[in-house]
């Protein structure tokens, strides 16, 4: 399995990684030599924007994917279209943490979420290693359509290149 490490710099595509089904730890805070020690430790890409950051990775032997886009959209496709990831929306990865989603009972998340989510909805998801629970809200489907636009714009990427084109979502 492919293991991905993000720096700071590239948080946020990290938190969309995962809302997409994608595993990605977060790298440390820190200087250069930090980072590229938890790489080196976990056996991971690096995904960065940093030039300095990424040919010192290289020099010391390990995969790196510079990410040169600047829109999230275009980070997101770029990303998932040269490294072959499979995009799962909903993703059941913590956005937050890395962690795995599991089903909760409605019952065990009383008082653990807003009134009014815990009155709408039915299925609840509690991440295992950090706690905080979901639920499917407005904001999933939004999710969904990002996720879309993203894939759309991988696709053409990949007609370009030649490549056959990735799944859609369902």
């Amino acid at each position: 399995m492919m293991r991905l490490v993000a720096d700071s710099m590239l948080s946020k595509l990290a938190r969309w990684l995962r809302l997409g089904g994608i595993s990605i730890e977060n790298a440390p805070c820190g200087d250069d030599k930090e980072i590229i020690s938890f790489v080196k430790r976990r056996r991971a890409i690096l995904l960065t924007a940093d030039e300095q950051l990424a040919n010192r990775s290289r020099k010391r032997g390990f995969r790196v994917f510079l990410v040169r886009e600047k829109d999230l959209e275009h980070q997101l496709a770029h990303v998932i279209s040269t490294l072959g990831l499979k995009v799962n929306v909903p993703g059941m990865i913590c956005p937050i943490c890395n962690g795995k989603l599991a089903s909760i009972g409605k019952k065990n998340v009383k008082g653990l979420v807003p009134e009014n989510a815990y009155k709408k909805h039915r299925k609840f998801y509690k991440c295992e290693k950090c706690g905080k629970v979901y639920w499917e809200g407005t904001h999933w489907k939004k999710i969904r359509e990002r996720y879309k636009k993203v894939l759309k714009i991988a696709n053409e990427k990949k007609i370009k290149e030649g490549s056959p084109p990735l799944p859609r979502l369902p």
